[in-house]
């Protein structure tokens, strides 16, 4: 279902939590037990890379996903660990559930939820919050 590669060293990876978050969304989500997501945890200087690739938007980001949509991968999500520590001390939580909380956003990318306009925004924000 869910496979955690862990590309940053110095910063730790909480691999049950991560998975206990993303077995949630799945099941509520209604995605198959059968379909599975690639979560690379990495750093800023690689999550920019795939930014400016990707987005043509040459800065780090804290997470960026992308949908493949066959009939076992549902997508990789890459969350950026040096964003996430930042977020986490600026918006005063835990390292942990900042990673929940941007692997949920990824998750919600990966299942068609988008935040471009204002009703899409507000209906995945709603999401993540039952989530978190």
């Amino acid at each position: 279902m869910i496979e955690i590669i862990h590309h940053y060293e110095p910063l730790p990876c909480p691999t049950a939590p991560l998975t206990a978050a993303a077995k949630s969304v799945y099941r509520r989500e209604g995605v198959s037990a059968g379909r599975s997501t690639t979560v690379i945890l990495c750093s800023d200087y690689f999550i920019r890379k795939l930014n400016r690739q990707y987005r043509k938007k040459d800065k780090a980001t804290d997470v960026l996903s992308f949908h493949i949509g066959d009939d076992d991968l549902l997508g990789e999500v890459y969350i950026s660990l040096q964003r996430a520590a930042v977020q986490a001390r600026r918006y005063g939580v835990s390292y942990e559930d900042e990673l929940k909380r941007l692997l949920v956003h990824g998750l919600l990318h990966l299942m068609g939820y988008d935040h471009i306009k204002p009703a899409d925004r507000s209906a995945m924000e709603e999401r993540e919050r039952i989530y978190l």
